[in-house]
């Protein structure tokens, strides 16, 4: 079972930042998970919510921002005295530390359609370049990012439908935007759904995995891999 840092360790050092990301290359993590947004100046930068209001010093929209703009902010948001400046990084710069990794997630974050229909494009472009896919899964919770993904990369290796996985419907969804892989809540997945998705063959990947129960459960669901806040503590618990 493979563990993910989440948005590096965001509970452990500043999230979707170089230095979070170097932190948790420093605990032996071999697996990130981390967002992508489309910033005005039409560059991929690595930031989770839309706007920069709770991970940084500014204020508004990410899309109102240039990338060079989101590098200056700070961006160490309930880590104030980490000692690594962090600004809001580029998708390339965070690819540039982690690309030796195992295994990576890349979530693409819901945004307008015509903005989606420009990120995804560079995303794509960006993972052939490096030759990073066959670790990459690109995953999202908006079905409209899926269906982008699907039809102008229907031969993308993996791609997966974020989402509670608590009923039946949510395998019609996965199937429907031909995922090779989902990604449950391991607070709501259910079991008997998550059997249905390894039975239309579909591997299974779990988020949220943040307490000792959540861990317990990513067991019962054998996910092949679930995200953490804290890799240090969940190393502890499987210990």
């Amino acid at each position: 079972m493979r563990i993910l840092g989440h948005r590096g360790a965001r509970g452990e050092a500043p999230e979707n930042t170089i230095a979070g990301f170097l932190y948790a290359k420093n605990l032996g993590l071999d697996a990130f998970e981390f967002d992508v947004y489309l910033a005005k100046d039409e560059k991929l930068v690595v930031i989770h919510d839309a706007t920069v209001d709770r991970t940084t010093n500014g204020s508004g929209q990410v899309i109102d921002f240039t990338s060079v703009e989101l590098a200056a902010l700070d961006a160490r948001a309930g880590f104030t005295n980490y000692p690594l400046p962090c600004g809001v990084p580029l998708l390339d710069e965070v690819l540039d530390v982690v690309e030796d990794a195992a295994y990576m997630q890349i979530e693409i974050k819901r945004d307008e359609a015509a903005r989606l229909e420009r990120a995804i494009p560079q995303l794509l472009q960006t993972v052939d370049d490096r030759k990073l896919k066959s670790k990459v899964v690109i995953t999202s919770f908006d079905d409209t990012a899926l269906q982008i993904l699907g039809r102008i990369a229907p031969d993308y290796p993996m791609w997966s439908l974020l989402g509670a996985f608590d009923s039946m419907d949510w395998i019609e969804r996965a199937q429907q935007l031909r995922c090779k892989q989902i990604n449950a809540s391991l607070q709501k997945a259910k079991l008997e759904v998550i059997n249905e998705a390894r039975q239309q063959g579909m591997k299974v990947g779990g988020y949220g995995g943040n307490t000792p129960e959540h861990v317990q459960r990513a067991k019962e669901l054998k996910v092949e891999c679930f995200t953490t806040d804290y890799p240090t503590r969940v190393e502890e618990w499987l210990r």
